[in-house]
């Protein structure tokens, strides 16, 4: 549930966290006096299981004067996370995450228009005269829109204090392909529209914004339902493949949960992985790579690099995570190294594995199996790549590099 009352834009302080680096969190919802706020909804048939207000602010930064004697300002557009955010401590402890993702639609709402008024508010010049009043004309639309999508929202999926689950699905897909498009007109989109980020969202085009660092456009291109944490935050990076743009290897956190009939409900992870391929001016194909799970938990990512592992000249993408294993066979930590074909020719949806290549890079624990010590052979990149040059698979040479301006689709 959003909050229903907001500041107007002229008396907006920058109270709050600045959270557009990851996704929101149960521990981000820690003020205990809007409990009344929810006693007092309860009491008109309203149940308000978690409470967020998102509030967007901006600042003029700099000015220029254009040779037309017109005003071109530097902005600075924020999205803060309120600090009297409120849960209920038995949605909190509920083995769903379907009020979270409720609430991070809240917030992701107001990260897209936060991020569309940056972009307006950069793109005009204005009146040295009525600056002011101009740049209060745009945020004033872009308000009042934004107020009614929040309401809008809250009034569709929780109609009369009742969850209409299809519903939310809908908007939690019209949201994502705000976001990751950095447009409103996917809000009222039917479900043929808004379906194509269903799934892992195999080979779609996400924007990647000029204010967007790796870690913020990670968030914004995240496959639905799925987390991006400060874990899986320091797995992500940019990567440069020979002379091509860079590359942007992310990672995401999926949480499911697995019941049987006598037993606790089991909260289990997964580790989604996917990288980012420019394709456009300032577009990138979100390819997804694989899923990695061990025993229903996310391992970590230990190391993740491009090199030569095959018989072509181009760079295949290697990973190699890290899980402690405790097991009737084994107990220690789990290396685990996986290689992906390149993609230089033509840009798939999903990779594609290169098993052969994965079997010979020793897949082991390094402790104890089957009551014997053993040692992993290969626990960095460094070892990976040794062991590759061993297998015989050079480093790439200028010669083999593929041509400058290559346009990658």
């Amino acid at each position: 549930m959003a909050g229903a009352q907001y500041e107007d834009w002229q008396d907006m302080a920058p109270e709050g966290k600045i959270i557009n680096y990851r996704t929101l969190t149960w521990n981000d919802f820690q003020h205990l006096q809007m409990r009344h706020v929810a006693e007092e909804l309860s009491q008109h048939g309203l149940q308000a299981q978690a409470y967020v207000i998102p509030t967007i602010y901006f600042e003029p930064i700099d000015a220029e004067r254009l040779d037309n004697g017109r005003l071109k300002f530097k902005f600075k557009v924020k999205c803060a996370f309120q600090s009297h955010a409120y849960v209920r401590d038995d949605v909190k402890k509920a083995h769903t995450n379907y009020v979270l993702y409720h609430e991070q639609g809240h917030y992701d709402i107001a990260l897209n228009f936060a991020n569309i008024m940056q972009e307006e508010l950069c793109s005009k010049d204005f009146s040295p005269n009525g600056y002011d009043k101009e740049i209060g004309a745009i945020i004033e639309k872009l308000y009042t829109r934004y107020h009614e999508l929040q309401e809008r929202y809250d009034a569709e999926v929780n109609p009369h204090g009742t969850d209409d689950v299809p519903m939310q699905t809908l908007w939690d897909m019209r949201i994502k392909k705000a976001l990751e498009n950095n447009s409103i007109e996917y809000y009222t989109s039917p479900e043929s529209v808004a379906a194509t980020v269903k799934g892992l969202g195999l080979g779609q085009t996400v924007k990647r914004l000029p204010t967007d660092d790796v870690r913020r456009f990670a968030v914004r291109a995240r496959p639905l339902y799925s987390e991006f944490t400060d874990e899986t935050a320091a797995m992500t990076k940019e990567l440069s493949v020979w002379n091509m743009e860079k590359v942007v290897l992310a990672f995401y956190q999926q949480r499911y949960f697995v019941g049987e009939e006598g037993k606790p409900v089991k909260d289990c992870s997964r580790l989604l992985g996917y990288l980012f391929v420019p394709n456009g001016k300032d577009t990138y194909k979100r390819i997804f790579i694989d899923t990695f799970v061990r025993d229903d938990l996310s391992p970590k990512v230990n190391a993740s690099f491009f090199a030569n592992a095959d018989t072509d000249a181009v760079k295949e993408l290697v990973i190699q995570t890290v899980q402690t294993r405790k097991d009737n066979e084994a107990t220690g930590v789990q290396y685990t190294t996986r290689v992906y074909d390149n993609t230089f020719r033509a840009l798939p949806g999903k990779l594609r594995k290169l098993n052969d290549v994965a079997e010979k890079l020793e897949n082991s624990v390094d402790g104890t199996v089957n009551g014997k010590p053993q040692k992993a052979k290969y626990k960095t990149e460094k070892d990976l790549r040794d062991a590759l040059q061993k297998l015989g698979y050079a480093e790439e040479t200028p010669a083999a590099a593929p041509p400058k301006k290559t346009i990658y689709r």
